[in-house]
């Protein structure tokens, strides 16, 4: 069931699911519709639990679930196939991690993750990147390590 994001427990299981481009402005009210449809039905092991979502940056889709009664596996699963189908019916990028987001000169960037080896290893050792780090597990780590410098990140180990 879904609830207002500000109402769920910081310790809340987070997904973060990055689009490979900006998604435009005028799908967004789409992905939103299908959201809340899919979450007012997402059940684990046939129970309801409190769940919501936040678009960011028009790139960032970012669901999450109370785990009171712990997610299943087959409703993560269950989640995966909706985002696959947001993929194939609004024709993004969702599950491609092969990409990495980074804030630039206050903007957003997208590379490839071979091109962001080249960035890491070019980096001066002042230099502060800002990247996303889509591997957090929970609502206080969306707050808190979400958008971190590099080195505090588990992509320092492109930095030479």
């Amino acid at each position: 069931m879904i609830v207002d994001f500000n109402l769920l427990n910081q310790n809340s299981r987070v997904w973060v699911f990055q689009s490979t481009h900006s998604i435009d402005e005028k799908i967004i009210p789409v992905i939103k519709k299908k959201i809340i449809v899919f979450l007012n039905q997402w059940k684990s092991h046939q129970k309801d639990f409190k769940s919501s979502y936040l678009i960011k940056h028009n790139t960032f889709i970012i669901i999450a679930a109370d785990e009171s009664n712990l997610v299943s596996g087959c409703s993560i699963d269950t989640l995966v196939n909706f985002i696959k189908e947001l993929e194939h019916t609004l024709n993004l990028q969702l599950l491609d991690k092969m990409y990495v987001k980074y804030i630039f000169e206050n903007k957003i960037k997208t590379d490839h993750i071979n091109d962001f080896k080249i960035l890491c290893k070019n980096l001066k050792k002042n230099k502060k990147l800002i990247v996303f780090n889509n591997l957090i597990k929970n609502i206080l780590d969306l707050k808190t390590n979400w958008k971190v410098d590099v080195r505090d990140s588990w992509h320092k180990r492109y930095i030479p």
